[in-house]
């Protein structure tokens, strides 16, 4: 009997000190004493990059696999290029044709620029000629009247009267003709002149066809360039969403890439909690998936807002909610310099961590 009494006593104490542990879990686990706020709702980001593409083409090479780790600037994917290379090589044509049409265009224009040079000269001689033939005309105007007036006297012969008279007509003839020659030499400076503007604006014209020529060299050389598509930063990729020969549009998403030079944690606490916390507080938080390591932190900004509010299809409260939901406020936490590296390298972007916030 008394053998019994023992056995059955042994029993009850290791169901209490099982009740004990239990507890005392229980209480290690969702008991927090202390001036610190606590939170099992918080998780690890990191910026994470989509890589898209910015031209159509078929997958002509696949440079990565899953979760590897890359360089910025490491070739993911190669497309067929055929197209863009004879698009490339059809603008260098256009721009070389352009080009060929401005120098033909320039070299007339630089013809032109002589011609009204040599239509000026021309005026100038012209002007000149006038100017001696006015005086040679002018002088036997002179002799003429004072033969013409000789002659009424009976001083001078008829002869010498009509001497005189052909030599002032002559004179005045050149003089018409000199006139003459510079009004011919002005109208052809003027028509040269007219020609001249006409071809500086096709050469401004050409110009311009040069320059749209280039702009179209400067697209095909970037269009060709996008089809070879690189790590935009350093980090690991995710899932592939393409294969080799798969036809991609402009701005689809090939892969993500989680950058590895950032990292920080939303934690989400409760309204109630939230006038402990402060900005600048110290955090320390530990995940399920990295098993005794501490981490240290700071809270750098509480959110304006709760998450409800935030979410894409907030909750409509326009018929009256009689039960009272406690809210949740996203707080940003950000590590301190103190942290391992190589601890820091194994929070991956979506574990959940449990933080407390010390005040």
């Amino acid at each position: 009997m008394n053998k019994r009494k023992q056995i059955l006593r042994a029993y009850n104490l290791i169901v209490i000190a099982l009740l004990l542990l239990g507890l005392a879990y229980v209480c290690s686990r969702f008991v927090h004493l202390g001036n610190k706020e606590y939170t099992d709702n918080a998780m690890v980001h990191r910026d994470m990059t989509p890589v898209n593409t910015r031209v159509q083409g078929f997958v002509k090479e696949i440079r990565f696999h899953e979760f590897q780790y890359v360089h910025k600037g490491d070739t993911l994917v190669i497309l067929e290029d055929a197209e863009y290379r004879l698009a490339l090589a059809q603008a260098e044509a256009s721009l070389r044709g352009q080009r060929r049409g401005s120098g033909v265009v320039n070299a007339g224009l630089h013809t032109i620029s002589r011609n009204v040079s040599v239509a000026s000269e021309g005026m100038r001689v012209a002007d000149a000629g006038i100017s001696e033939a006015k005086v040679s005309m002018d002088n036997a105007k002179r002799d003429y009247d004072r033969y013409a007036a000789l002659l009424a006297k009976g001083a001078v012969t008829q002869q010498q009267y009509d001497n005189a008279k052909t030599l002032y007509e002559e004179s005045r003839s050149r003089w018409q003709a000199a006139q003459a020659r510079l009004s011919q030499a002005a109208a052809s400076r003027t028509a040269t002149a007219s020609a001249s503007g006409e071809q500086k604006q096709r050469l401004g014209q050409s110009h311009a066809g040069e320059s749209v020529a280039e702009a179209q060299l400067n697209l095909a050389r970037l269009n060709l360039s996008y089809t070879v598509i690189t790590a935009p930063c350093d980090g690991y990729v995710g899932r592939k969403n393409i294969y080799v020969g798969q036809l991609v549009q402009p701005g689809q998403l090939l892969v993500n890439v989680v950058d590895q030079s950032s990292v920080w944690v939303i934690a989400n606490y409760r309204e109630s909690q939230l006038h402990h916390i402060k900005d600048g507080a110290a955090v320390v938080f530990s995940c399920d998936a990295i098993p005794g390591v501490t981490y240290h932190g700071k809270v750098v900004a509480i959110s304006s807002a709760s998450g409800a509010v935030m979410d894409n299809i907030p909750v409509d409260n326009a018929t009256g909610n009689f039960v009272k939901v406690e809210q949740r406020v996203p707080v940003r936490i950000e590590l301190t310099p103190d942290n391992k590296a190589e601890d820091v390298r194994k929070l991956l972007s979506g574990l959940n961590v449990e933080t407390e916030v010390k005040y």
